[in-house]
């Protein structure tokens, strides 16, 4: 599995303190050139603003396609390769010494998709102690509508109606990966599969939606997941993308079309509807 760093070339202070931490890890990597929202002639992927706005309740700024045309950029690198998976990271990041071991198990964990930065918003009501009462029961599935008492036990780690766990792999070192849908936002360190980013470059044609949000549109029964504990965290020392929050209310006639016209990702939808059953949906 490669490693590729994402890294703005006017940036040279965060290479410097990622390849020391990565050093430090005995990681290696390759360098990945961003592509720089500064630059008037930054070749950029095909934007739908409308629908961006419906969907966001905010403007796109530049530096924000600029990140999507990166991590386009890189998916198409890897396919290039034979290998099976990526490991894709940000320069703005620490990293826990289980990397390389998750890295190993990806293979063997079945899923095209692992979130590895962050766990939100399951977050909120994911705890130790129900992981901990299910990995003693043995439970890894999420139990059908007819295991009344493990589903409520099991739905503790799930937040809201629709934010579902399907699957618990246990990893070493108390690690658990949660395979889930919807998957967290944020795409500071994550892992993809060939699959993946096939179906990633095909959800990005027609860009409505930061590319931390990919993995929630694609299509392709992929199986997706994040870390319970992550282990690449965003340091958020500064932004190279001003301009994309606090952007005030949402003009009145987005407003009156987002109910029309906001994506319901009935795509992915189907595809979860169909890889894990009514029953346990």
């Amino acid at each position: 599995m490669d490693t590729y760093l994402i890294n703005l070339e006017r940036r040279p202070d965060r290479l410097s303190e990622v390849s020391r931490k990565m050093a430090d890890l005995g990681l290696p990597f390759k360098i990945f050139r961003a592509v720089d929202g500064q630059d008037e002639d930054a070749k950029l992927p095909d934007l739908k603003p409308h629908l961006f706005v419906i969907n966001q309740k905010k403007q796109p700024v530049r530096g924000e396609i600029a990140c999507a045309a990166s991590h386009i950029a890189v998916w198409r690198q890897f396919l290039e390769t034979d290998e099976e998976y990526a490991l894709i990271l940000e320069d703005d990041i620490d990293i826990a010494p289980d990397l390389e071991m998750v890295q190993k198990q990806m293979p063997g964990l079945g899923l095209d998709f692992l979130n590895l930065s962050s766990n939100a918003p399951y977050t909120y009501t994911l705890d130790e102690e129900t992981l901990s009462q299910l990995a003693n029961d043995a439970v890894r599935t999420r139990p059908t509508v007819f295991e009344r008492s493990r589903r409520r036990l099991w739905r503790r780690l799930e937040w809201r109606r629709r934010w579902r766990i399907f699957h618990l792999h246990p990893l070493p070192n108390g690690h658990v990966a949660c395979e889930c849908d919807p998957a967290p936002l944020l795409g500071s360190g994550y892992i993809v599969s060939r699959r993946a980013a096939e179906a990633f470059l095909q959800t990005t044609e027609h860009l409505f939606f930061p590319i931390d949000l990919v993995w929630r549109h694609a299509p392709g029964m992929l199986r997706q997941g994040f870390l319970a504990r992550p282990i690449v965290t965003q340091t958020d020392k500064d932004s190279d993308i001003p301009g994309r929050f606090d952007q005030g209310k949402m003009a009145l006639k987005y407003r009156l079309l987002r109910p029309f016209l906001k994506s319901r990702r009935l795509r992915r939808r189907f595809d979860v509807l169909r890889l894990y059953g009514v029953l346990r949906h």
